[in-house]
């Protein structure tokens, strides 16, 4: 089979508070003021979207400044974003009977640095500088898929938000969802996904 995992709230420690912390710097670091979007922790997650494209847009950042605008975002979320522990050993296993791969919003060359540990394990990494459209458009799986000759159904998408699971549904591919991501569990439920994970060590039973 292949496996395709979305990586922040997957494989990757995410943090809400990375997240609201990396906008403001750089919603700021653009002569803006991030008040103008969000003041609380709380209208900042009303705000926010896993589409970082629908947040440049309504920030107005321009396409000229969004390699700065990026630097800026990265240099504060990863510092708040780790590997799980568990991460290596769990990738290590599944990598003997499936390929791997990941689908990721987040730029492709920060994701590489991130999983360096465990990268040799991924046969194709797509992050969101290499698709027009980032997810739920499932524009992602459909580039893995014809990288890596493999057809959909023996294809799972594996993700922490409703978008990962949009996304798989849209490509007809197997979905799973895991509680220990960003993403609200309940919301995640009424996507109907194909497996649900909500132990790291559940993911050994695929």
């Amino acid at each position: 089979m292949l496996i395709i995992f979305d990586l922040d709230g997957v494989l990757l420690g995410a943090s809400w508070r990375g997240l609201f912390e990396a906008y403001k710097e750089m919603i700021s670091a653009a002569g803006k003021d991030y008040r103008k979007y969000f003041t609380t922790f709380r209208e900042f997650k009303e705000w926010w979207s896993p589409d970082w494209q629908e947040n440049i847009g309504k920030i107005g950042i321009r396409e000229k400044d969004l390699g700065e605008a990026h630097e800026n975002f990265y240099r504060i979320y990863n510092s708040y974003a780790y590997l799980f522990a568990w991460s290596s050993k769990v990738v290590c296993e599944l990598a003997k009977s499936h390929q791997l791969s990941i689908f990721t919003n987040r730029h492709s060359s920060s994701a590489r640095t991130l999983i360096k540990p465990i990268s040799r394990h991924f046969a194709c990494i797509i992050g969101g500088e290499d698709v027009r459209r980032l997810k739920p458009d499932p524009e992602g799986i459909y580039r893995i898929l014809s990288i890596l000759e493999k057809e959909e159904e023996n294809t799972l998408m594996i993700g922490d938000m409703p978008e990962d699971i949009i996304a798989g549904k849209l490509a007809g591919i197997k979905t799973g969802a895991v509680k220990w991501g960003l993403g609200d569990w309940k919301n995640l439920l009424a996507e109907n996904p194909d497996y649900t994970f909500e132990k790291y060590k559940d993911l050994l039973r695929i």
